[in-house]
């Protein structure tokens, strides 16, 4: 183990040196780094916990920065999604207000209208928030554009892929599980458990361990572990654990859930299929919070005072303890399984099976950190979307028909003569299954006084609808009407 004193003079090398950049660290001594496992690449975003420019680098290099937003984040408080397809990063600051960046642009968008208890994303772009005054309310990248006022109780959002949102929420001994499909406002769907115990009690344990895993919803309900499917809002799973549960944890794949007991110094394991406790891990204090390895090689539980243990999924047994502040983000598992710990203000990488000191980034705990694997900050290969063609509605009589049909083909023929001589660049928004959302993102964008027109391809028999803006002479101004248009967006050579 080396003394302070060295690791003073190691830290003071790196500060007068040329190339520390991060005035980064790596102790002779250490254990040799891990492997990253494959996928896409692996991002470290960073960003003052004050507040300021985030930048993204591939780790483990956490010198070449990769990108910059171009405008300033707020102090944030806890990430809440990343959707890879559009680039959108959904966060919650320090205030309470949701945070949207877009990662593709740079752009950060705050909404500062309500006064934010709980908040829930599925894809980074849609968030949704209950508020303080009892409203559930939707920000997308063009506004807040849907409020509800719930006649069921609500206190934990679950965002779904599909555009609906399912709401736990507490009334009486009872917990109430519920879907409401926007812009509806409509209860769709509910299920209801008997709990037993009184209101408050309830409330406070499924605020604190709601979560999501795949087609489950799942949350403690004061001694039961309950989880719902989220396509058909069935009863997944109902567990009595006997003691009142204060935190939940799940594996990547949902088919553990890691159960934190009141005053108990343990975790009780519940196996999704075998629908029961199958297994306890001893700890050595009692966890106050649980906090889950993204690819499930580790578990990290919260301690007394700046403990942490860590926990090997692999054979449910305790590792041992690092020393952390647990925060919004720190401890925090890196993609090649080292745990990033705080140290005063410095941030120190454990190893993830010895423990051992790895890596110190000096003034690292001033920053809010994140991890997430995404391809998006690669350059994109000229050509690489394909133009669709454009499918118009049925004629109304076949004479009509064939008036349209010679009409596209006298297009295509002088798109063919003009492409060939000239190249031509058109603005992509999005990609998707649904015409009625396709059409939805398409009413939200206007620039020089035009709206984006649906197009459609056939994929493996799937149609997919593509919202488009273009084609544009040149690379720059089809640019400038994405950037124009304050969404995400790409660009394709070629006319639609």
């Amino acid at each position: 183990m080396r003394t302070p004193f060295v690791t003073a003079l190691v830290l003071l090398a790196c500060g007068v040196a040329s190339g520390c950049a991060d005035r980064s660290s790596r102790p002779p001594g250490a254990d040799a780094t891990p492997s990253i496992p494959g996928g896409p690449d692996p991002i470290v975003l960073r960003v003052s916990r004050d507040g300021g420019v985030m930048s993204a680098t591939r780790y483990p290099d956490l010198e070449s920065t990769l990108w910059r937003s171009s405008a300033r984040v707020p102090a944030l408080a806890r990430i809440i999604a990343f959707g890879a397809e559009d680039g959108y990063l959904a966060a919650v600051d320090t205030s309470g207000a949701p945070v949207r960046i877009d990662i593709r642009l740079g752009t950060v968008t705050t909404s500062r209208t309500d006064d934010v208890a709980v908040a829930s994303s599925a894809d980074g772009g849609a968030i949704y928030a209950l508020t303080t005054n009892g409203e559930i309310t939707r920000y997308t990248p063009s506004g807040g554009d849907w409020r509800f006022t719930p006649t069921l109780p609500a206190h934990a959002l679950y965002a779904q892929t599909d555009g609906s949102l399912i709401v736990a929420g507490a009334k009486g001994d009872r917990a109430i599980v519920w879907r409401v499909r926007p812009p509806g406002q409509d209860v769709t769907d509910s299920l209801s458990f008997d709990i037993g115990g009184n209101e408050a009690t309830l409330r406070k344990s499924l605020v604190a361990t709601a979560g999501a895993v795949g087609d489950r919803v799942f949350f403690g309900g004061n001694e039961e572990v309950i989880a719902v499917r989220t396509r058909d809002l069935a009863k997944a799973l109902e567990v009595d654990i006997g003691d009142p549960v204060t935190a939940i944890a799940a594996t990547p794949s949902g088919d553990r859930l890691f159960v934190a007991i009141e005053n108990e110094e343990l975790l009780r394991v519940v196996d999704r299929f075998e629908e029961g406790v199958k297994g306890k891990i001893t700890l050595p204090g009692v966890p106050r919070a649980l906090r889950m390895d993204p690819l499930g090689r580790v578990l990290l539980a919260r301690g007394g005072a700046d403990s942490v243990y860590v926990v090997s999924l692999g054979s449910d047994a305790v590792i041992g303890v690092v020393r952390s502040a647990w925060r919004g983000d720190l401890p925090l598992v890196l993609p090649d399984g080292a745990i990033a710990t705080t140290r005063g203000e410095d941030v120190v990488f454990a190893h993830p099976s010895s423990l051992a000191d790895m890596r110190t980034v000096v003034g690292g705990a001033r920053q809010f950190w994140y991890t997430l694997r995404w391809n998006g900050f690669r350059p994109r290969a000229a050509g690489l979307d394909q133009p669709v063609q454009f499918r118009t509605s049925a004629p109304r009589d076949s004479m009509d028909y064939a008036d349209s049909a010679a009409a596209r083909g006298l297009a295509r023929d002088s798109t063919r003569r003009d492409t060939a001589t000239t190249s031509s660049f058109t603005v992509s928004f999005a990609a998707v299954l649904d015409e009625k959302q396709a059409r939805q993102v398409a009413s939200r964008i206007r620039v020089d006084g035009e709206t984006p027109r649906i197009t459609t391809s056939d994929r493996a028999g799937t149609t997919l609808y593509r919202v488009v803006l273009g084609p544009y002479p040149t690379r720059a101004d089809a640019d400038r009407v994405g950037k124009a248009s304050g969404q995400s967006y790409w660009i394709f050579e070629g006319a639609p």
